[in-house]
């Protein structure tokens, strides 16, 4: 009697078991291997008026391959001297099958604003999309989105910030887990 009990109880278990993938499924990620990034800074010895940027080097999913491979680009946008650096709309990659923006809704300061990538992948317009806020935190080294070191070197100079965490003790990369969509987010 004991014996057939348990096999019964393994029942439904076993159904679970052949209902999920033999093979997991890779999700879909765009990869920031860089960041550089120039700002005003404000004050008696900083330099309120300047080019400032944003420019990262991504690695992104290859929309023609089905191995997995990747590719690689740098994205970037600039704000002219006397212009306050804010969100920006989608703009063109060095391969323009990816584009980026910082976005209105993700932007609080020039040391914490939201990178958004896209990637299309078809001819219908649908793709690849991933949104990730980078923030520079040297007072909380535990804040996940901490990724940016901004530093201000010596007197009239801008703000500068690099991908190397909260104190700019080691370099970083940040993933951005993709998301498929069946077209670009306005």
């Amino acid at each position: 009697m004991h014996g057939l009990a348990i096999p019964t109880t393994l029942l439904p278990l076993l159904s679970l078991a052949l209902a999920l993938p033999l093979e997991p499924r890779d999700t879909p990620e765009f990869t920031i291997t860089s960041l550089g990034a120039a700002f005003p800074y404000p004050g008696p010895y900083g330099l309120p008026s300047v080019n400032s940027y944003v420019s990262i080097a991504v690695t992104y999913p290859d929309p023609s391959s089905t191995s997995g491979a990747t590719l690689n680009t740098t994205c970037r946008v600039d704000w002219p001297a006397g212009t306050t650096p804010g969100p920006t709309a989608w703009t063109p990659c060095g391969d323009s099958v990816l584009q980026y923006r910082l976005p209105a809704d993700g932007w609080t300061s020039s040391t914490n604003f939201q990178v958004e990538l896209w990637e299309t992948m078809t001819s219908n317009g649908a793709g690849l999309g991933a949104t990730q806020t980078l923030t520079s935190d040297p007072g909380n080294p535990s804040n996940p989105n901490a990724y940016m070191f901004c530093l201000q070197m010596g007197k009239f100079n801008p703000l500068t910030c690099t991908l190397t965490g909260p104190m700019g003790q080691s370099p970083r990369t940040v993933v951005m887990a993709a998301t498929e969509k069946t077209s670009q987010p306005n």
